[in-house]
C-alpha cells in the first residue's frame, strides 16, 4: 500500500514508573520516541503510515514492531540488528515533572541504511516526515537523514522538518549547522522560538519565521504552549490555544505535529491545520502517556465538534 507519510527514525523501548524506584515498583513499558509518536498519531486518525528505522533482535526491539504493527504503521522497512534496542527510562516525579534517562550509546537505531529508506521512499508517500534528533545520533545517522531528504526532493514528495533540537544529545553550536541545512531543503519546518534561533540565528520568532521561509521552505510552523503561527507566501496565520491541566506533558509536540501533518494531508487550511494540531497536544498533555491518549478518527471528529472548530474545512456549531 502507498503511504502517505514515511517517517524516519529511533523508536526506544521505554520503562514508567513513579516516585522511587525499588524493590516491588511497578513498571509500565512501552515505546518512545518522535518519530513513532508522529507515525501512531496519524494512523489513528487512518492516514497510511510507515515507519523506517532500526531495532535490536531483542525483547523491546520485538515490542516496538509488535505495538506500531498493531497501531497500524507499515514496518516492513524496519531491520532487526544485532546491537540492542534504544532504551528510556522515565520516572514521574509529580503532575507535569519527569525525570527521564537515555540508554541509547551504541543503540540499533542510529543505523538506517540507505537501501531501507530507498524502498520506503520508492512506495511515493505525500509526505516524509524527518526530525533533528536523528543527526543527533551520530555522523551515519545524520547521513541518512540527508540521503533521506535528497531522495524525497528529487522524487517530489514534501518533506516535513520538526527541528527538534535536543540539548542532552548534542550542542547549540554543533547541531545549529546540520539543523540549518535540513531547514533550508525542507518544504514545511516545525519549531519553536529556541529551535528556530538555532536555525536561524534570530531569536525574535517572527524574524526567524522570516528567515526559514526566505532560505527555501514553502511554510514555517512556529508552536508554542499558547499560540502557533504558520508563515507562507500566503502570509501569516495565528492561532491561540487553549491550555488544559498537565497531567502528562511529555509527546505534546510529537501530537502538535501528527495533527498538523493529518490537516495538510486532509487539506484543510492553515487555521483548521493548526487547531486540529492544538488539539492533539492538549489531548496528550491531559493524559498519561507519549502517545497512548492519542484520538482516533472517530473520537478527533467528536471532539472538533465539541470544540466547535473547522471539520473537514467546515466550521460546526
Amino acid at each position: 500500500m502507498k503511504p502517505d507519510v514515511v517517517t524516519i527514525g529511533e523508536v526506544m523501548g521505554t520503562l514508567r514508573f513513579s516516585g522511587q524506584f525499588g524493590v516491588g515498583t511497578t513498571v509500565t513499558p512501552s515505546l518512545a520516541g518522535a518519530e513513532g509518536n508522529v507515525a501512531i498519531g496519524l494512523a489513528r486518525l487512518e492516514h497510511a503510515v510507515a515507519w523506517v528505522g532500526s531495532v535490536g533482535n531483542d525483547t523491546f526491539g520485538q515490542g516496538i514492531i509488535k505495538t506500531l504493527r498493531g497501531e497500524g504503521v507499515d514496518v516492513s522497512h524496519v531491520v532487526k540488528r544485532p546491537e540492542p534496542t534504544g532504551l528510556l527510562v522515565s520516572r514521574v516525579i509529580g503532575p507535569e515533572t519527569k525525570s527521564v534517562d537515555y540508554h541509547r550509546s551504541g543503540s540499533a537505531g542510529r543505523i538506517i541504511s540507505q537501501e531501507q529508506i530507498s524502498g520506503a521512499i520508492a512506495k511515493g508517500p505525500r509526505i516524509l516526515h524527518v526530525t533533528g534528533i536523528t543527526p543527533a545520533l551520530g555522523k551515519a545517522a545524520a547521513e541518512s537523514i540527508r540521503f533521506a531528504v535528497d531522495a524525497a526532493r528529487e522524487a517530489g514528495i514534501t518533506v516535513a522538518f520538526d527541528v527538534n533540537f535536543r540539548g542532552r544529545l548534542w550542542g547549540r553550536d554543533e547541531a545549529a549547522p546540520v539543523l540549518t541545512e535540513l531547514a533550508s531543503l525542507a518544504d514545511i519546518v516545525i519549531g519553536g522560538t529556541g529551535e528556530l534561533a538555532i536555525v536561524t540565528g534570530q531569536h525574535d520568532p517572527l524574524e526567524a519565521m522570516s528567515a526559514v521561509l526566505a532560505s527555501g521552505a514553502r511554510e514555517i510552523v512556529w508552536k508554542e504552549s499558547d499560540l502557533a503561527r504558520v508563515l507562507s507566501a500566503e502570509g501569516m496565520v495565528e492561532c491561540p490555544n487553549r491550555l488544559v491541566r498537565a497531567v502528562d506533558p511529555i509527546g505534546a509536540g510529537d501530537a502538535f505535529v501528527s495533527g498538523y501533518l493529518s490537516g495538510v494531508l486532509d487539506g484543510l487550511g492553515a487555521m483548521e491545520r493548526l487547531t486540529r494540531a492544538h488539539l492533539l497536544g492538549r489531548i496528550i498533555v491531559g493524559s498519561e502517556g507519549d502517545w497512548e491518549g492519542l484520538p482516533t478518527r472517530d473520537q478527533l471528529a467528536v471532539l472538533e465538534a465539541q470544540d466547535g472548530v473547522p471539520v473537514n474545512g467546515s466550521v460546526v456549531r
